[in-house]
């Protein structure tokens, strides 16, 4: 495949930039990227995009995610997962539920999240996993994150249970475990976290590592079936992959995704132009412009 997008379920113990080294060998394409990084322990759904779609994987990163994940009381670990060093243990014979469910209703919206010292996340130009393996201090400032929703159950464990979230970009599920510890007073930590959705892509849909081959992705449409996907035949396609604004009347939605129907309908990745945003009345600007392959 040259260009395009497939939906992974990725396994646990690889991390994402594995599943895409390998999924560089099985489409011959070096331009391979992902939207949204899980844990290595971590399983569920990654969207990844091949060739020049990758510039268009801003726009999914940004996306409503929808995680599940067990939260063990009683160890918390300086990871804030089952991968840590153990900061303290303390023996739990069973949850109070009442203090877990005050817990979780003061998480839910708009709340000020502090990442895990054994993230991704960059602090004056450095990871902070970075820090933590070199042994270096370092101030982590805490981020304002959004959280739809969040529930539990609980399991035949007396010590564990199983959340669900929903949540804005940027939310650390491991952060969460984190906190509800904190607040119930026994410390906690994440395990057997996984990402069920994204925007509007589900894992049941995606493929396992082992089932994808050369030619594995996603229709055209369904990649963008959240969005308006016009079509605009020459001499407009021209000025659109040129990035210049073009005059679209009659169309009055914030963002359309363009492709050209110079030769037919939308069919193909070949023939998609890019995301545009609405500027004013029939006119739209250039928001995310894919490079012709040739």
């Amino acid at each position: 495949m040259e260009r395009g997008m497939v939906l992974v379920d990725k396994p646990a113990g690889m991390t994402s930039h594995d599943v895409v080294a390998r999924l560089r060998r099985i489409y011959g394409q070096k331009r391979i990227g992902h939207a949204g990084t899980l844990d290595p322990d971590a399983t569920g759904l990654l969207i990844v995009a091949i060739g020049n779609v990758t510039r268009l994987l801003e726009h999914f990163q940004g996306k409503t995610k929808k995680y599940s994940g067990d939260v063990v009381f009683g160890t918390e670990t300086d990871s804030f997962d089952s991968t840590g060093a153990i900061v303290s243990r303390i023996e739990v014979s069973h949850v109070d539920t009442d203090k877990l469910e005050a817990a979780l209703a003061s998480m839910k919206g708009e709340v000020m999240q502090k990442p895990p010292i054994v993230s991704a996340l960059k602090v004056n130009g450095k990871r902070l996993y970075k820090y933590h393996r070199d042994s270096q201090d370092v101030e982590i400032t805490s981020r304002k994150v959004r959280i739809d929703s969040i529930s539990y159950s609980i399991s035949d464990e007396p010590n564990v249970i199983r959340i669900g979230v929903v949540c804005g970009p940027g939310t650390y599920i491991r952060s969460i475990a984190h906190d509800l510890g904190e607040a119930l007073g026994i410390g906690a930590h994440l395990t057997n976290l996984r990402r069920l959705e994204s925007g509007v892509f589900r894992v049941e849909e995606a493929w396992k590592l082992d089932e994808i081959g050369a030619d594995t992705g996603i229709e055209p449409l369904a990649a963008f079936q959240e969005f308006t996907v016009v079509g605009v035949a020459e001499p407009i396609a021209a000025r659109a992959r040129s990035g210049a604004r073009i005059v679209l009347e009659g169309e009055e939605r914030n963002e359309l995704i363009l492709f050209d129907s110079t030769e037919g309908p939308f069919t193909g990745w070949q023939q998609l132009i890019g995301l545009f945003k609405r500027e004013s009345a029939g006119l739209y600007r250039p928001g995310i412009v894919l490079p012709t392959i040739n």
